[in-house]
Parts: structure tokens; C-alpha cells; sequence
């Protein structure tokens, strides 16, 4: 398990926090998250909180956009053959589904191909373009790929056919000669908006051609964005936003029918549920099968023809589901065995190759480094891989260095997927290694996470979700706010799911609690037990049967800085306090510590053979048991700071039947005003003058004895008469009164507390730890 050391993402102070809600007009949970994404400029301010369509970016500020329309004009004026070369993934499907719907919408009737990912692998193919090309098309169109073509597309320029490139993806050290390339990013030429998806590409070009119309696509859209896990910001925020909403219009029959079979209200869908629930499904088509069907389920117009497609995709999901859960397991002993590699690179035994990515991506999970997938391809004769990283790896700068190895490659820096020769892995294994330390990139060092906010548990409730919300989408460049919760536990934790390895608990501070979910957490969950921990999740809703609560979905949870300390000490220190002492228990202990002279005194005449001393005496390194308790917390504190034992039994022994409680100040004033007018009470009448007063005799000795001291009363002729005080006394100027309230604080925390609570105290003052 990969060690996780969280931060606060930033820290402003309260008085930050107030100053902006106020000048901003906004909540100071609001205001706090957006000084932690550095969102401070009024106008940033407003257009991030409030995504609508007027954040929409001139379409033709995207590089080549105007050569581009002008080459889809001229197409679809003159009647040519139009061809979409897309991707089998959910942003590849997504984008080939809008530039179809686009082009048709225009009048024209294009065919489009979504590369087989066994067939023909990732990005552009030779021999799929040469079939393009002999079927007679004049204009290929190829979206989410294609800036890495360059080859195969002099091919296509050779054979007459007119190219226009669209994709998002890292470019290469040379550009292909397309007729135009549509991308974010171009040197020179850089969009306001550098981070869009393919399907955020292909929707800035229905954008341009359509205008207005082109808003009944950016559903699909939102779900490649989502998908292909880029950046929310800018321009992304407002393709998700809206898409979000134009899902509730149901411009697409296929659509309605995936939302539908995933179990969703389409009022209430999130971006979450985008990426949880309906790209995972079009995702699972291009791993097993062919991912056109996806493309038709998008565009299909026939919801009987829709409800066959989504039927049929449900049941690839699942089949893929259990693939990747084999390929997983049987990956362990390859991780195990490259445990000092800083690279992992696994060769599979028959995993199905649709499954690469995900198991890389689990595998990096597990172990914080980069992980490259492969599978010998029977048809091909090459070994198809893909490959993770995570934050702060630039796996595509890593394996660029060396595109010569491979017969195919393409990808961005957390993710690629490549072909290569079975002979060149291993050569390719062997240079890899070197770039985690070129890159400054340490896999064993722990992951460093941010939370955005420090909570208690009382503070949860639906208003702070909808707080909360107010920043959404959530996604990559503004992930949803983490909360941490300090020092709480995790209570009738138990497993859940199919494997039996989810956790569901309670998180509790004592007082409140809240219903929690951590995947994959339970083994982490009985390592921790009931040890107070921090515990980090984002809070959300679970809704069963018509009603709706509060859940906190889990991040991570370690034991808290005093847990530890508090084990720690658990190690020395044992709990006597309530255990019956004999002879022989007390010899088995080096020696038995005294604070009070009578209990010393009197063990001295017993048989105990362990050495009795008192407590400024030294005992460093013994097995020692505390007999009694000191009359103050003072003298208990410096006996822990410098005695650095074995082990100590803490038992604390004392004769007194009552409680050290704190003096009733009502019931001195009764006494004091008794005193004061009634003269003629005897100092020897104090039993008589407590029962008239309802009071305990014990407590009008002890507040009598405070009254002298202070010089309330004074005793004339065995009558207790008022004093001629001079000035106002504070009560804990009378030595007695303030040796009952320390022998109240010893009470309070050396005998009522539990073990847990006591060995937290002493947490700041032994010298243990």
C-alpha cells in the first residue's frame, strides 16, 4: 500500500476567508475553495461559478479552423466521399459520433471507421487508410488522432486525397503535412482553451459549422471531456456544465437508452456518474469489441435499435469487469518480483488486450509508479501494450525518446498505448528504468495529496453539499473537495461487496457520526481498528429506498499523530487501575513507586520484596509499578518527563471514599452568609450547622477551613465570627482550596478517564515519546 502524506491545498487564514466571502457576496465555504484553486479575480469568480454557454470561445481561434470549414464546404458543395477516422475509446467514440451528426446535419453522408483496437491498434493505420483511400473517398476527417500520422497521411496527399487532422493528443517532433490540423495546442497558435478532449475538438468544429444548433451535441461532448480525463477548466467546465444540462433535453435516443440501463435520473446526472457509469460502457466496447457500435448507439435515430446496442453493451462491461479482475491477480507475482524496478513492465498470459490500460492503471495505483501493459498479439506477431503514470512521471516524454523501438506509439504524459517487436521489450524494459531518475521522479517516495477543507463531523450536512457544488464539474484541475476529519474513529466497520474487500463504517467523533464507504479499504480498516485516525473523503448523498442521507465516500484514513503516540505508549504503560494487587503481582515488578509518605511508610512493614521508593527517586529502565496517586498533576507530569522506563503498571491507589470534586460555590455563599449573621455559632456546632443547611459535614470543614485562610471568618472565644478583611480574596488564593481542585484534576484524568484519553495526556509530557 502506497504510504500517503496529505497537505492542505492551501491555507488561508479566517480572516482571509471572511474578507473575500464578504467583498465577493459569497459563502466562506465557497470563498475558502476558491482561494485554494486561486480563482480571486471578480470576473474569474463568476464565470467559473456560473458555467453557461456565454464561456463558449470563438471556435475559429483554434488553429487551421478557418482551412478546415473551407475543405468541409467545399466537400459537402461538390458531393465528395467523407470519411471520419476515429478512436475506439469513450473520447474517440464521443468525437466520431459529433463529427457525424455534424456532417450530417450539413446534408452530407460521410462513412466513418473506428479503428479496431486488435486489428489495427492505436492512432493512424497504413492499411486501414489504404482501404479508405481504394473505396474512393476524397476528404478523410480524423478526430482524437492523427497529429502522430505522419507517414500514413504523405500516403493519403500522395493518393489525392485531402486531410484534415483534429486531436488534443502531445504533439510529435514533427507535424503531419495535413491539409489542416485543428488542435488545442500549436506552437504559436495556442487556444484559449489548450486542454479539450478530442470530442471538446471535434465539438469546436460543429461549433463553427452549426452555430447555435451545434448546443444539441455538447452532451456528447461532456462525455468524452469526462472520459478522456482532461483538465476542467476554462472552456471544459462549460462543455460539461451544459452538456449536463442539454441531457435532461434528450436530443439522442441512444443516450436516453445508456442512461436508462445505468439506473440514472437524467435531472440528477453528475459528471460522476458521466464518469463512473456511461464512459466506462463505451469504454468496455472498444476494449472487447468493435467500438462503431458505439458510434451508433449515439447517432441512431431507432431507440429499439438503441435499447439492442445498450443491452449488448451492458453485458461487454460486465464480461470486462471480470477480465480485468483475473489479469489483476494474476499480475501480483510480477509486481512482487520488479518491487526494486522503477519502471513495472508486465507481460500478460492471455489477458485480453482491451484490458491493458486498466490494469496498468490499477497496478500504478498499487504501487505509485509508471506500468506498462503487454500481450503478445497472435495477429500481428508484435506485443500491444499500454501504459500509466502517475503525477509527476511524463511518461510520454519517456518512451518518445525511444519511438524507434516501436512500430506504433502515441499518447500524452500520463497515458500512452504503443505496439512493439517481442524482441525490443526487453531493451525497451532496460532503458526505461533510467527515466524515473532523470525525471527526478522517486517511486518509493510517499504520495503527496491535498484536502481542501478541516471539518468536524457536526458541520456535514445537505446545505454544506450544496456549497460544495457550487464549484462543479468536478474533474481534473478542479477535483472535488477532500475533507479531513481529525482524531475520530471508525466504527462496526465491515466488508462488502462481491471479493468482500469494500469497506463500509461509521465515521465517529464520539458524539456525531456519519455513514462511510471506502473501496478496497477493509484490509486497511483492520489495520487500523478502533485507533483515533484522520480520516479524508468527499461528502456526497446515498439514497435508498426513497430516502436520502449523508456519505462520506473515502479517500484515505491513517492513524492520527496521537494514535500513534498513543500506541506507542501502550507499549510501556499498563493499565492497574482497577486490578486487586497481591504479594506476588507486586514482585514481579523492579520497583514500586510512592507519592505519599503514609502508603510508603506502611508498605515498608509489608512483605513486598520489589524495592519501594519514592517518586523523585530515579527508576530509568525498570519494570516499576505506581502504587498511589500524586496529590497534583504537576508532580505526576515531571515524573513521566524524566523517568524513562521498562514497563509501568499505573494502579494509583488511594483511601478517600469520595471524589475530588470541584467546590460548589452556591452552597460556600449559603455557608458564608450563615456565618455571617447568625454570632453566636460555636466552631464546634459545624455538624448541627450542616444539617441545617443541607450540607454534606465533610464539605463545611473543608469551606470553612477556605474561610479562615482567606480571612472571611475567625474564631473568637470558640465562636466562628466574621473577619475584618481589608481586600477581596480569589478562592484560589487559599492553599486548600487549590489543592482540592488539583486533586479534582487528578481525579478527572488520571482515575476517571479511560485508558485511551490518559495516555493521550501523558502524550505531551513523557519522555517516551
Amino acid at each position: 500500500m502506497t504510504l500517503i502524506n496529505w497537505e492542505k491545498r492551501k491555507n488561508p487564514t479566517k480572516q482571509e476567508i471572511a474578507t473575500f466571502a464578504k467583498e465577493n457576496n459569497l459563502d466562506e465555504i465557497v470563498s475558502e475553495l476558491l482561494l485554494e484553486r486561486d480563482i480571486t479575480d471578480p470576473a474569474e469568480i463568476a464565470s467559473f461559478l456560473d458555467s453557461s454557454v456565454d464561456g463558449l470561445q470563438d471556435p475559429f481561434e483554434l488553429h487551421d479552423m478557418d482551412k478546415a470549414l473551407e475543405l468541409i464546404d467545399q466537400a459537402i458543395e461538390s458531393e465528395s466521399k467523407i470519411a471520419i477516422y476515429g478512436d475506439y475509446d469513450a473520447d474517440g467514440v464521443t468525437s466520431t459520433s459529433i463529427m457525424k451528426l455534424t456532417l450530417q446535419k450539413l446534408g452530407a453522408k460521410p462513412i466513418f471507421y473506428v479503428p479496431d483496437r486488435f486489428k489495427d491498434g492505436y492512432g493512424p493505420n497504413l492499411e486501414r487508410y489504404k482501404f479508405l483511400a481504394d473505396q474512393g473517398i476524397d476528404l478523410l476527417i480524423t478526430v482524437d488522432n492523427g497529429v502522430s500520422g505522419k507517414d500514413q497521411i504523405k500516403y493519403l496527399k500522395d493518393r489525392g486525397v485531402k486531410v484534415i487532422v483534429t486531436d488534443h493528443h502531445d504533439l510529435p517532433d514533427e507535424l503531419p503535412e495535413a491539409d489542416a490540423i485543428v488542435h488545442p495546442s500549436i506552437p504559436g497558435a495556442e487556444y484559449s482553451c489548450p486542454y479539450l478532449s478530442g470530442a471538446g475538438v471535434a465539438f469546436k468544429i460543429a461549433d463553427a459549422l452549426l452555430g447555435d444548433e451545434a448546443l444539441e451535441l455538447i452532451d456528447i461532448a461532456a462525455i468524452g471531456t469526462v472520459a478522456d480525463s482532461v483538465a476542467l477548466k476554462g472552456e471544459n467546465r462549460v462543455i460539461v456544465a451544459e452538456g449536463l444540462r442539454q441531457m435532461k433535453k434528450n436530443h439522442h435516443v441512444g443516450l436516453e437508452a445508456l442512461i436508462k440501463k445505468c439506473k440514472l435520473k437524467v435531472n440528477d446526472i453528475t459528471e460522476e456518474d458521466i464518469g463512473f457509469k456511461l464512459a466506462p460502457r463505451i469504454n468496455a466496447l472498444g476494449r472487447l469489441e468493435n467500438a462503431s457500435s458505439g458510434v451508433e448507439l449515439l447517432t441512431t435515430g431507432d431507440a429499439s435499435f438503441a435499447k439492442e446496442i445498450v443491452d449488448e453493451t451492458e453485458d461487454i462491461n460486465s464480461r470486462r469487469q471480470e477480465l480485468v479482475s483475473s489479469a489483476f491477480a494474476d499480475a501480483q507475482d510480477q509486481i512482487k518480483a520488479q518491487a526494486d524496478h522503477g519502471i513495472i513492465v508486465l507481460k500478460g498470459n492471455g489477458w485480453h488486450q482491451g484490458i491493458l490500460g486498466i490494469v496498468a492503471s490499477k497496478t500504478m495505483d498499487q504501487v505509485n509508479k509508471p506500468v506498462l501493459a503487454t500481450q503478445f498479439d497472435e495477429n500481428s506477431g508484435v506485443m500491444k501494450g499500454s501504459g500509466r503514470s502517475p503525477e509527476g512521471f511524463n511518461l510520454f516524454t519517456a518512451m518518445n525518446k525511444h519511438r524507434d523501438l516501436f512500430t506504433a506509439f502515441g499518447g500524452h504524459a500520463q497515458a500512452c498505448g504503443f505496439s512493439i517487436e517481442e524482441s525490443q521489450l526487453d531493451e525497451l524494459t532496460e532503458l526505461l528504468q533510467q527515466e524515473p531518475k532523470e525525471q527526478g521522479f522517486d517511486p518509493n517516495a510517499p504520495v503527496i495529496k491535498d484536502y481542501d477543507l478541516d471539518l468536524d463531523i457536526s458541520q456535514l450536512n445537505f446545505d454544506l453539499i450544496k456549497k460544495i457544488n457550487q464549484l462543479a464539474p468536478f474533474g481534473m484541475g478542479n477535483p472535488k473537495p477532500i475533507i479531513k476529519f481529525t482524531n475520530v474513529t471508525l466504527d462496526q466497520s465491515r466488508s462488502i461487496g462481491k471479493d468482500a474487500t469494500h469497506l463500509k463504517t461509521l465515521i465517529s467523533d464520539g458524539t456525531y457520526q456519519v455513514a462511510a464507504i471506502g473501496f478496497g479499504m477493509f484490509a486497511q480498516a483492520q489495520t487500523v481498528g478502533q485507533n483515533i485516525c484522520d480520516v479524508y473523503g468527499k461528502i456526497g448523498i446515498n439514497e435508498w429506498a426513497g430516502r436520502k442521507s449523508l456519505q462520506l465516500m473515502l479517500d484515505d484514513f491513517q492513524m492520527s499523530p496521537q494514535a500513534k503516540k498513543i500506541a506507542a505508549l501502550k507499549k510501556v504503560y499498563l493499565d492497574y487501575r482497577n486490578k486487586r494487587l497481591s504479594i506476588d503481582i507486586l514482585n514481579h515488578f523492579d520497583n514500586i513507586v510512592f507519592f505519599n509518605d503514609t502508603y510508603y511508610e506502611a508498605a515498608k512493614r509489608s512483605n513486598v520484596k520489589a524495592k519501594l521508593i519514592r517518586y523523585d527517586e530515579e527508576c530509568n529502565g525498570n519494570n516499576i509499578l505506581i502504587y498511589d496517586r500524586p496529590h497534583s498533576l504537576e508532580l505526576f507530569e515531571n515524573f513521566i518527563k524524566k523517568n524513562k522506563t521498562n514497563y509501568t503498571a499505573l494502579y494509583f491507589h488511594t483511601d478517600l471514599d469520595s471524589r475530588y470534586l470541584k467546590p460548589d460555590m452556591a452552597k460556600m455563599k449559603t455557608l458564608l452568609k450563615y456565618l455571617y449573621s447568625h454570632q453566636n455559632v460555636q466552631a464546634d456546632e459545624m455538624e448541627l450547622v450542616a444539617k441545617y443547611l443541607n450540607l454534606q459535614k465533610n464539605d463545611v470543614d473543608f469551606y470553612l477551613k477556605v474561610f479562615f485562610e482567606l480571612n472571611f471568618v475567625k474564631i473568637v472565644n470558640a465562636f466562628v465570627e466574621k473577619a475584618d478583611a481589608s481586600q477581596q480574596r480569589e478562592l484560589i488564593e487559599s492553599p486548600t482550596y487549590l489543592k482540592r481542585l488539583q486533586r479534582n484534576d487528578v481525579e478527572k484524568i488520571l482515575i476517571e478517564s479511560n485508558f485511551d484519553d490518559l495516555l493521550s495526556w501523558m502524550s505531551d509530557y513523557d519522555c517516551h515519546c
